[in-house]
């Protein structure tokens, strides 16, 4: 068994050494980090869908841009599936609360027999004479702040495309499809974004393709084959090392076959369900195919940095979430099996459970988890007018906090970093109980160094400032990335976001700011009771002083998870609002205390700085937001 690694890595290396250097498999962009297809760069067009121009600056921080049509838009982030980019114009004209905001359609890039194009967060919006007299459903709203026209509009657009008939009277008016940053209200400049996310849907063949390593390119005559497939390449190999070669494969082949159906290693070969794989069930591929019917488009729920997660019902009744990894390959098997590894070894009840996975010998790698059916937090909090989500009110709010911190605390004392703590990786069951997920990041930390030196992975605005300069990925990287997740639950604000000012588009910069300046109400949710419920207000303010604490640029700084978790208990047990509790105010330093028991565990914990102590370092440094989530 021995010779089948050395042989598939013989294979590999003459698979990559025979692609002749056409199409790499990835290129460096720069702050967006490494790209690949359906994205290419301007050096190299035909390397994929969308050119991103200005990767090859030797300044990674220098400005990148992609050009639709006439116009180059900046280029804000890179996930497999999707862009982000932003619209200047949009954005002066939404500043300005400018009506030429409607007329400022935005074109996508042409469908192909490839690839079709869609914007991820979009709503449409109806322009309509005034002379009409128009009747609509109580959900749909109208804006009448314009001279020439009036302005309908209903619910954001989903971000997979179902049937959906407009209302008849809309008919006469014309439409324009705008991006959106959360549910609809009655001032479309409250909602409206000049960041359009464009996410690419390849073709089933394109993504055949792409499964079996090939190149997706269009012939002459404009119809998509697949080049570069690991099937003519190994036939090359064949055909190198001629027919003796061959015939030892072929035995080799057979051998391992026989091996595998030997009793003890399988313990049903017709039924791989039943297979146990380095301490999980493996699934059979085809089985996983059905219960996503063929990984229907419809049956996705989200698309992280390594695979999309599709919704499945296996045969025996339960509800999955598989996950399908983009690519079959070295990086990719190890990512995997981190995956595994990882989960394998944890049993938590705010940690989603891992049900099992396909053979390596798989056609495709997949992971098959339980499936949660309430959505993330993220989508609680930022998209719930839009994808029929609840608003959470505030002791939902705590108890994710909560209940996420004991995850992350249960993680750390395995020796295990998250790495991607982020609200769309914490999702929620039907009782609001958190499970966070998504280990694809995760380090196991050894036992005898303090920190692992790695290049920055994570997602914009969640990711450790300390990490991303020095490289050095410790447990206090996701204490900085859960502060993140604290000024979310108190905000409803997303981490980035390019419509507020550009000073506080990173929402850990602008949670500081507000903080120091004991601006909370300018940075709370006001429909959580800041200002009408005593109690909350207590304990919002606590959970502002920790957050800050945990957003310390200095890492030592920073408390634990344990302490974090400690406090946050202290935080919600005084619900009742009968506990004595003495209002402590100090201005201009920092954000009204509550003198409880958490702030005697704040006052306990002598690394923690006040506001007014790191006011100078948070005021001549910002975070940087630039690292991509890969």
């Amino acid at each position: 068994m021995v010779f089948l690694p050395i042989l598939y890595q013989l294979l590999l290396v003459i698979h990559v050494s025979a692609d002749n250097g056409k199409c790499p498999p990835s290129f460096d962009c720069g702050f967006l980090g490494p790209i690949k297809f359906p994205f290419t760069t301007t050096k190299q067009p035909h390397c994929g869908l969308l050119a991103i121009d200005g990767c090859q600056q030797h300044n990674p921080s220098a400005p990148k841009t992609l050009k639709l049509t006439s116009k180059s838009y900046p280029v804000l982030q890179v996930e497999p599936r999707s862009i982000v980019i932003t619209d200047d114009q949009q954005d002066r004209y939404l500043s300005t609360k400018n009506c030429k905001a409607f007329a400022n359609n935005f074109t996508l890039p042409h469908t192909s027999s490839l690839a079709s194009f869609n914007i991820k967060y979009s709503i449409t919006l109806f322009r309509c004479n005034r002379s009409l007299r128009i009747t609509l459903p109580k959900y749909y709203y109208k804006y009448s702040n314009c001279s020439q026209y009036d302005i309908y509009y209903g619910p954001p657009n989903t971000q997979t495309p179902l049937p959906f008939n407009y209302p008849t009277a809309l008919a006469p008016c014309s439409t324009i499809q705008l991006a959106t940053q959360g549910k609809s209200t009655q001032d479309p400049f409250y909602f409206l974004s000049a960041s359009i996310a464009i996410q690419v849907r390849l073709s089933d063949a394109c993504e055949t393709c792409l499964q079996r390593q090939g190149q997706c390119l269009l012939n002459t005559e404009g119809k998509p084959y697949c080049a570069n497939e690991n099937k003519s390449l190994a036939w090359k190999f064949g055909l190198g090392i001629g027919l003796p070669g061959i015939i030892i494969i072929g035995l080799l082949i057979v051998w391992h076959r026989k091996a595998r159906c030997v009793p003890g290693i399988y313990s049903n070969p017709y039924l791989e369900s039943e297979s146990i794989y380095i301490g999980v069930p493996v699934f059979k591929y085809k089985d996983l195919e059905i219960a996503t019917k063929r990984f229907d488009r419809s049956r996705e729920l989200g698309e992280g940095g390594f695979g999309i997660v599709y919704y499945g019902k296996l045969i025996d009744g339960r509800e999955v979430a598989v996950k399908r990894l983009y690519e079959h390959n070295y990086r990719r098997l190890e990512q995997f099996m981190n995956e595994i590894k990882i989960l394998t070894h944890l049993r938590h009840k705010n940690l989603v459970s891992l049900y099992g996975c396909t053979s390596r010998h798989s056609r495709e790698l997949l992971l098959v988890f339980e499936y949660i059916s309430n959505g993330t937090v993220a989508s609680h909090l930022h998209h719930h007018g839009s994808t029929n989500r609840s608003f959470l009110p505030w002791p939902i709010r705590i108890k994710v906090a909560i209940e996420t911190a004991t995850a992350l605390a249960y993680l750390h004392a395995s020796d295990i970093i998250h790495r991607d703590v982020k609200t769309n990786n914490i999702l929620l069951d039907n009782t609001f109980c958190v499970k966070v997920a998504d280990f694809g990041l995760s380090r196991l930390f050894p036992n005898d160094v303090s920190h692992v030196s790695t290049a920055p992975q994570g997602t914009p605005g969640y990711v450790d400032p300390e990490y991303h300069q020095c490289y050095q990925l410790t447990n206090k990287s996701d204490v900085y990335s859960f502060g993140v997740v604290l000024i979310e639950l108190i905000s409803s604000m997303p981490a980035i976001d390019l419509n507020r000012h550009k000073d506080e588009i990173n929402l850990a910069d602008l949670a500081i700011r507000k903080i120091q300046k004991s601006a909370m109400a300018q940075l709370v949710d006001t429909s959580l009771g800041f200002e009408s419920n005593r109690d909350v207000k207590r304990q919002i303010t606590s959970m502002a002083e920790l957050a800050f604490q945990c957003l310390q640029r200095d890492k030592e700084l920073r408390p634990s998870m344990d302490e974090v978790l400690e406090l946050l208990k202290a935080i919600e047990s005084h619900k009742d609002g009968n506990a004595h509790v003495e209002e402590v105010k100090v201005e201009g330093e920092g954000p009204s205390l509550a003198d409880g028991d958490e702030v005697e565990l704040l006052r306990s914990m002598k690394v923690w700085p006040s506001p007014k102590a790191v006011a100078d370092e948070w005021d001549s440094q910002s975070t940087s937001p630039n690292v991509n989530a890969q």
